[in-house]
Order: C-alpha cells, then structure tokens, then sequence
C-alpha cells in the first residue's frame, strides 16, 4: 500500500507540475520593433515558432501573408483580420531590404 500511494502522490505532482509550466506566460521576444500587428503576432506565432523565424527571412507583404495562409491550412485558428495585421506587420518589420 506505501508504494501505491508514494506512485499517486508523484503523479499528482507531476501533473500539477504541468499545469504549473503551461499557465506562465511567455516574455515577449526582445528586439521585434513596435507596430500595428505585433501584439497578434506575438500571440498567435509564438506558440510554435522562435522570433528567428521572422528575422531571418526578408519577404514582401504578399508573401508574408501567403506563409501565414499555408500555416491556416496546417492548422492554425486566425481569422482574416489577423492575417492581414500580421502580413502588414511582417512586411513593414521584415520586408525585403533595398
């Protein structure tokens, strides 16, 4: 019986644990510039891609906004609205350099 219920009490731990991990939020990402569309970035990208995704690709609006629609098809949940806040704001912020 010790045994069953030292088990129960390290499962129930580490499910607490769990939770405790998915509830922090996470720090915004240092050096993205301020701009419409960042903050819906940030909240819907950010949970499966690092900021590196963006500062390392260099892409016009129309693009950017391709991406995100191949990312719907994948699965993700955004509305048009939001798609086009971050297109505007990915190709402001990390367009094509001239």
């Amino acid at each position: 019986m010790p045994f069953a219920r030292t088990l129960a009490l390290i499962a129930g731990l580490m499910i607490w644990a769990a939770g405790l991990a998915q509830q922090k939020p996470k720090p915004a990402p240092i050096g993205f510039p301020d701009g419409p569309g960042k903050e819906v970035l940030v909240s819907k990208c950010f949970q499966c891609h690092a900021p590196t995704m963006w500062m390392d690709q260099r892409q016009e609006r129309r693009a950017w906004e391709s991406a995100l629609y191949r990312m719907v098809g994948r699965g993700a949940l955004w509305t048009p609205d939001e798609i086009r806040q971050m297109a505007d704001y990915l190709g402001t912020s990390y367009g094509r350099q001239k």
